[in-house]
């Protein structure tokens, strides 16, 4: 069993076995809750892809780190370095699968939106990203928020706006989009403002966009018809 452990100055401050996959964030329905404004609500996932175990960065706005490395999803090695935020996390591939252990120390008041961090060090590995400026506040984002549209299955709403940058779709009483039923999983897809539109990134489920599997992140543009859970969505975005 693999697990992430949170450290600070080298002490393990929390350890979370992970069984098949962890969510990271600021949110207390995430796995690993960093309860810190440089955090976004729900930041990355690590999850496992076969033999494999991938982070995903779910469009968080301060980014995610795998040894001082900006990624949006990389496939992790036994001892990798995430960053999260300000927040240093150890990959551990061979964890023996142990309760997490609590650390009672002192943790930042929960925020409604994430601050964008202003360190020394976000600076310079902010830097090496060609694309640093698109995560600017304000910079590239959709005029209008996009659509889901329930046209097959039952669901509590018949459509839902995708106001957050990052909308979950599974069980999780947090998730933006509900699913029902007891094999629900808790986080099935992410659906992130990227840019000028939207992509989707398949979490806890597999899913399909017109028919298609998404083995990875996947673009959406108006119009798709996506599927996850034995629900179909119709993918509305208006510029």
């Amino acid at each position: 069993m693999a697990s992430v452990k949170l450290q600070f100055e080298e002490r393990v401050l929390k350890e979370w076995p992970a069984d098949l996959m962890l969510t990271i964030g600021r949110l207390p329905d995430n796995d690993v809750v960093i309860d810190n404004p440089a955090v976004s609500s729900h930041h990355a996932c690590v999850f496992r892809d076969g033999d494999d175990w991938v982070i995903e960065d779910l469009d968080s706005k301060n980014g995610t780190f795998v040894n001082g490395k900006r990624v949006a999803r990389q496939v992790l090695q036994h001892g990798d370095v995430l960053l999260v935020g300000k927040h240093t996390l150890m990959f551990d591939q061979h964890a023996a699968g142990a309760p997490a252990a609590e650390h009672t120390g002192p943790s930042l008041p929960a925020l409604g939106d994430t601050i964008y961090l202003d360190t020394s060090q976000h600076r310079v590995l902010l830097s090496t990203m060609g694309d640093a400026a698109a995560d600017a506040p304000g910079q590239g984002r959709p005029a209008e928020p996009a659509v889901l549209r329930v046209i097959r299955g039952k669901l509590d709403a018949e459509e839902y706006l995708l106001t957050a940058r990052t909308s979950l779709v599974g069980k999780a009483e947090c998730a933006a989009v509900r699913l029902r039923g007891w094999f629900k999983p808790k986080v099935a897809l992410a659906v992130a403002r990227n840019g000028d539109g939207y992509v989707v990134t398949p979490l806890g489920a597999k899913a399909f966009v017109n028919g298609n599997q998404v083995q990875q992140r996947h673009r959406l543009r108006s119009g798709d018809k996506l599927s996850v859970s034995g629900v179909t969505f119709e993918f509305h975005q208006s510029k």
